[in-house]
């Protein structure tokens, strides 16, 4: 008769967060969630699959419950068979005609220690404002795990995560082309969560932008900016585009959109940290009206 053994295995917390890890093949992605927001299922706050909560292990943990658990196993397995000889042979020893035994109970199976697995690394914690959910990422991510909800408290921490990695870049120019891209794709994903339409729009151009919101909600996304604020917003989103596909290189289709900068046709384009800051401040007001 066959006997199911069950045995507990504690995995170890960090201020009581457990390490996840996102079960999407394209993803991948480490997480970390508080042991008082555990929920049977459970989104990725960076792709915003959902999973089961057994589906998001992250592997190093895995490991670890692999080992200690093939460590109980042996222990109980040693207990028993000891246990299983003593109570058949005891201390005793004896002799027959044909054959002579003794027996001493050895040592018990002494366990391993198995070292818990190394804490990956995350830069936020976030408690989201509308679930209550405490959770930890790495760099940009896109929702709250337990609600899907995203909001401007997430944007915010984007916002934060992003200048800390400006602060902490040997070569700011190099981390300014990086962090525009960051802005607009961040930008980008916030409406498309709004399409729920089966057009397609490139949210990576501002017009395209505009026209959506303007068709699907009546949400005009420049009123209540002033001339200055549409500019600065208006060469983040060419600039990006131009780093991205023409080498910084500012080309007539840039002068078109902004003639303002006429003068610097075929000049790489200047990237600035106060205009990305402008940037974040004026998206920010346009997302308070689309979120």
């Amino acid at each position: 008769m066959s006997k199911t053994l069950t045995f507990k295995i504690s995995i170890p917390t960090q201020d009581g967060f457990f390490g996840r890890e996102c079960n999407n093949p394209d993803c991948k992605r480490y997480f970390k969630i508080h042991q008082n927001s555990l929920k049977d299922e459970m989104y990725c706050p960076y792709c915003s699959l959902l999973f089961n909560k057994n589906e998001l292990w992250a592997q190093d943990d895995l490991k670890y419950a692999q080992e200690n658990l093939e460590e109980e196993a042996k222990t109980y397995v040693s207990n028993e068979f000891s246990k299983m000889l003593s109570e058949t042979f005891g201390k005793q020893s004896g002799s027959s005609k044909n054959s002579s035994f003794s027996y001493k109970i050895g040592s018990p199976y002494r366990k391993k220690y198995i070292s818990p697995p190394t804490e990956k690394e995350v830069d936020s914690e976030i408690e989201c404002s509308e679930c209550k959910a405490k959770f930890q990422v790495y760099g940009i991510f896109g929702y709250c795990p337990l609600c899907k909800c995203d909001n401007i408290i997430i944007y915010d921490t984007n916002i934060s995560i992003i200048f800390t990695e400006i602060e902490n870049a040997s070569d700011k120019n190099r981390s300014l082309r990086y962090v525009y891209n960051d802005l607009v794709s961040t930008f980008e994903d916030f409406c498309k969560k709004r399409n729920r339409s089966r057009k397609k729009y490139n949210f990576q151009n501002l017009k395209s932008a505009e026209n959506f919101f303007k068709d699907e909600f009546g949400i005009s996304l420049f009123n209540g900016l002033d001339n200055d604020e549409i500019l600065t917003i208006k060469k983040l989103f060419q600039k990006r585009h131009i780093y991205q596909h023409n080498k910084g290189v500012i080309d007539q289709k840039y002068i078109d959109i902004i003639p303002e900068d006429g003068s610097l046709l075929n000049q790489i384009a200047p990237l600035e940290i106060e205009e990305f800051k402008g940037a974040t401040h004026i998206i920010r007001k346009i997302l308070l009206k689309i979120i």
